[in-house]
């Protein structure tokens, strides 16, 4: 009777340990868009720090690895700035509109190629509000 109890405890673990494992694997439904190209991100999500100003983004150049990137965007401008991804393919991913001042942060996946960043209100992008994004393997 006793080998039977712990049988089942025994049992009831496993089957817990098992729930909580399938569970970490689970997805994390967070937004963003995704592109055909790009494939789930492999490893930890790439942080970029991007300052949207009137009318530039620094740095104008950004390199990263194909996959998921956050991109930390700090409008240090006085009007508000949008922050827009542009590539082939028809791909076209943009933020909200960040205020003057504030900051926020915006998450896509990438695939490799080159990728055109630019603010897509009013005219910011001829006024200079653009940039590129190199993504490789």
């Amino acid at each position: 009777m006793m080998k039977s109890r712990m049988r089942q405890i025994m049992v009831g673990f496993a089957g817990m340990a098992l729930v909580l494992a399938l569970a970490a694997c689970g997805s994390s439904g967070g937004g963003g868009g995704a592109t055909g190209q790009a494939a789930a991100a492999q490893g930890p999500v790439q942080e970029v720090k991007l300052s949207m100003g009137d009318f530039f983004y620094d740095p104008k150049e950004v390199t990263v690895k194909a996959g998921r990137v956050r991109f930390v965007l700090t409008n240090v401008g006085q009007t508000a700035h949008r922050f827009a991804v542009r590539g082939e393919g028809g791909f076209d991913q943009s933020s909200k509109n960040v205020g003057a001042g504030r900051e926020s942060t915006f998450e896509i996946d990438l695939g490799p190629g080159t990728y055109k960043m630019g603010c897509t209100l009013g005219d910011h992008e001829k006024r200079g509000s653009v940039g590129k994004i190199t993504v490789t393997q």
